[in-house]
């Protein structure tokens, strides 16, 4: 993966980064950024983990309301909160792409598709290349 980053995330090699896993189709960055190593959540395919009465499809609100599902609320910024853990939300061409889950320090972490697991310093580091732009930030209260 990382001779393709350049290229798939033009701003990530300046910005730097850490990876922090080996590569697995165990899991996606839905899954991560609900902090599980484990189902694949996936909208394309009836194979894979999809809540019921969430609508199959990769629309930004539909993306919206799968979280909202799992207990995030839409909110502003995305600096840290003391008492909440934020997960940001990309979409290239106006469908979903990605979502990243801010950490205890502040930066972020992303799972890339099938490869590894990444620490990134802000949410410009992805923005611009296969991901797009981040639309949503949401927030949730840290669970014990």
């Amino acid at each position: 993966m990382i001779p393709d980053l350049e290229s798939e995330f033009p701003n990530l090699i300046q910005s730097g980064f850490e990876v922090t896993s080996q590569a697995t189709r165990e899991y996606n960055c839905i899954a991560w950024a609900l902090r599980a190593t484990a189902p694949w959540w996936g909208f394309q395919n009836p194979g894979e983990y999809w809540p019921s009465n969430i609508p199959r499809n990769q629309h930004e609100i539909t993306m919206i309301l799968l979280f909202a599902n799992e207990g995030f609320e839409v909110c502003d910024g995305d600096e840290l909160e003391a008492g909440y853990e934020k997960i940001a939300l990309y979409s290239f061409a106006g469908m979903f792409a990605h979502v990243a889950r801010q950490l205890d320090s502040g930066q972020w972490t992303s799972k890339l598709g099938y490869q590894e697991d990444i620490t990134h310093p802000t949410l410009s580091s992805l923005a611009g290349g296969i991901y797009g732009e981040v639309y949503c930030i949401m927030r949730r209260p840290l669970q014990p």
